[in-house]
């Protein structure tokens, strides 16, 4: 008998739906990756930052920008919801769609977060270290300290007089003020 395991076929199952107007074939395969790939093209749209979308190619290439990406460059130059629906050709009820999800506004964050924010870490990093060596204010040199070393301000009150109720301590205050004040 011979080996038929390297000629399988797999077969794409199309469902017709019908209407009134019109019979319309769809594949639940590609339709589910086409609904994806749309919703990823909205969510690296909703993402940009509006200056990003303002700056010339020029500038864009010397932040580390892929300009020679169309999509991107397409998507910077689309203002508006309803351009990118018919720009992409896909439904313009979709984004509502996609928006009420409860994890999507946490994606298009995590996603600026991580294409146009932490890009740069290491150019923030580098001056604002230069910056510290250079200045060494304590400002700076604090925050130098609590971004890379974990540094944190501690301030402990204690109260050494344990044997002590609140009143009794205020009143031994005031008892020593009133002697300084004889003493002057």
């Amino acid at each position: 008998m011979p080996d038929t395991s390297h000629n399988t076929k797999t077969e794409e199952v199309t469902v017709v739906k019908k209407s009134r107007k019109r019979c319309v074939e769809v594949n639940p395969k590609k339709l589910a990756l086409k609904g994806e790939k749309d919703r990823q093209v909205y969510l690296e749209w909703a993402s940009i930052p509006a200056m990003v979308r303002m700056l010339p190619p020029a500038e864009l290439e010397k932040m580390g920008y892929n300009i020679e990406d169309p999509i991107f460059m397409k998507l910077l130059t689309i203002k508006r919801k309803g351009a990118l629906c018919r720009e992409f050709g896909f439904n313009e009820n979709m984004p509502a769609k996609w928006e009420s999800d409860p994890n999507f506004l946490i994606e298009v964050n995590q996603r600026s977060h991580k294409s146009h924010v932490m890009k740069f870490r290491k150019d923030v990093d580098f001056a604002f270290t230069q910056k510290v060596l250079r200045h060494g204010d304590a400002p700076r040199m604090k925050l130098w300290k609590q971004l890379n070393e974990g540094w944190s301000e501690r301030t402990e009150a204690v109260n050494v007089n344990l044997n002590l109720t609140p009143a009794d301590l205020v009143a031994e205050i005031e008892a020593r003020n009133a002697r300084i004040r004889e003493a002057e």
